[in-house]
């Protein structure tokens, strides 16, 4: 009974020094990966927090870009120009707007009312105005220079075609006037036709008034 005893004694202080070193080490590799896991995860957590300034910061890079490029567009617009070329330029548009009044006045005259007599005054006075207009149009657009002719050749273009056209009615105009009993329907017609060429051609007066600097 003793014997047995003594060697279930030596047996368990054999198996002791066994099984407390394993629990040691278990303990120290649940440790070493929970230091991994919350380093990997600091790691991910600054990698995607530069990752959205970075964007951020080139987002706003780029749009900081596209509005000094709109800036830059809209002063290329405004063109250089003398004094003289804006008095110019006030000159005509002032004279086709009267052109223009004078054209609807002409045209409101009509039916019951219409009288040949005054309907050639307003026609001279028109062709006076238009005779004027022109000189000073031509003046402005001898004056440019070749960069002011480049920017402006689609304006230029335009008013020569209004300049065509308003010439075209004035000629229609004084034919139905010279006639012995001038229609008065066809007249508020040339004068109406009249009116909104002038004003088209005023319009391009007003755009070049805007781009000048």
């Amino acid at each position: 009974m003793l014997k047995k005893i003594l060697i279930q004694f030596a047996l368990l202080a054999l198996l002791l020094p066994v099984a407390f070193p394993q629990g040691r080490g278990g303990g120290q590799g649940q440790g070493g990966g929970q230091g991994q896991g919350s380093g990997m995860g600091q790691g991910q957590g600054q990698g995607s927090g530069m990752g959205q300034g970075q964007g951020s910061g080139q987002g706003q890079g780029q749009g900081q870009v596209g509005t000094q490029a709109g800036n830059t567009e809209r002063d290329q617009k405004r063109i250089h120009a003398t004094t003289q070329q804006r008095n110019q330029i006030q000159t005509c548009d002032k004279t086709a707007d009267g052109l223009r009044k004078q054209a609807r006045t002409m045209s409101q005259a009509g039916g019951k009312k219409f009288n040949a007599g005054e309907a050639n005054k307003q026609q001279s006075q028109i062709r006076e105005g238009l005779r004027t207009m022109e000189q000073e149009h031509e003046r402005l657009v001898k004056g440019l220079d070749p960069s002011q002719q480049q920017a402006w050749q689609e304006r230029i273009r335009n008013m020569n075609q209004s300049r065509q056209q308003i010439n075209s009615q004035m000629q229609q105009m004084d034919a139905e006037l010279a006639s012995p009993n001038p229609d008065a329907k066809r007249v508020a017609e040339r004068a109406q036709e009249m009116e909104r060429i002038m004003n088209n051609w005023r319009k391009e007066y007003k755009a070049l008034s805007s781009e000048v600097e």
